[in-house]
């Protein structure tokens, strides 16, 4: 697939999910031939579950954080060790490591994040992405990467009822672009809220 076809199909997809709440029964996942170099694997052995970590792995750990009031519990974080410094700002929590900036983490009302919704894809154009149905009808996992001047950023949605999370991530290079992945696609924030089914 072309990155204009990519983009295209992610977009289409993302907005039926968005405004009509329809989405895949089971994972969908596309990735360009340019990116899937980028990460250093030929584009027809490219998948994003190579990135899953099954089992305990050593330097990465689940880490809280605490949106305060706006939940009645904290979430939880796939990230490296290293990474735990956290400051919390008026409407996100950013991770860093040594100072650098890695994440920008946004709890937001579904309600206003759809009517923002337009502004997501203006950021650049969708160059590889996949989708993960948590649990019906109201927890899903979203993740892509969108290209924007030669810089690559890896956004992540986790939804639930009424709330979104949404991460931005840095992945200015090919170590970061891994890792921001395997963060973000081991990263179920919701899972303490997900009710068992019947």
């Amino acid at each position: 697939m072309t990155q204009t076809t990519i983009h295209s199909y992610f977009q289409q997809m993302f907005e039926d999910w968005v405004a009509n709440g329809r989405f895949p029964e089971s994972t969908v996942e596309a990735c360009t031939p340019a990116m899937a170099s980028k990460l250093g694997v030929p584009s027809e052995k490219f998948t994003f579950d190579s990135f899953v970590h099954s089992s305990q792995t050593p330097e990465w750990t689940l880490k809280p954080i605490d949106f305060g009031s706006q939940l009645e519990s904290a979430l939880f974080i796939y990230l490296p060790t290293p990474w735990s410094e956290f400051e919390k700002l008026e409407n996100a929590i950013q991770v860093s490591d040594n100072g650098a900036v890695r994440q920008t983490i946004y709890l937001l009302d579904k309600t206003t994040w759809r009517n923002d919704l337009s502004k997501f894809f203006e950021q650049g154009e969708v160059s590889a992405f996949v989708y993960y149905l948590i649990q019906p009808p109201a927890f899903h996992q979203w993740i892509c990467c969108i290209e924007q001047d030669q810089r690559v950023w890896v956004f992540a949605v986790y939804s639930t009822e009424d709330k979104i999370l949404v991460t931005k991530a840095d992945a200015s290079d090919k170590g970061l672009l891994e890792t921001q992945l395997i963060s973000l696609i081991n990263s179920n924030p919701w899972y303490g809220f997900v009710k068992p089914t019947p």
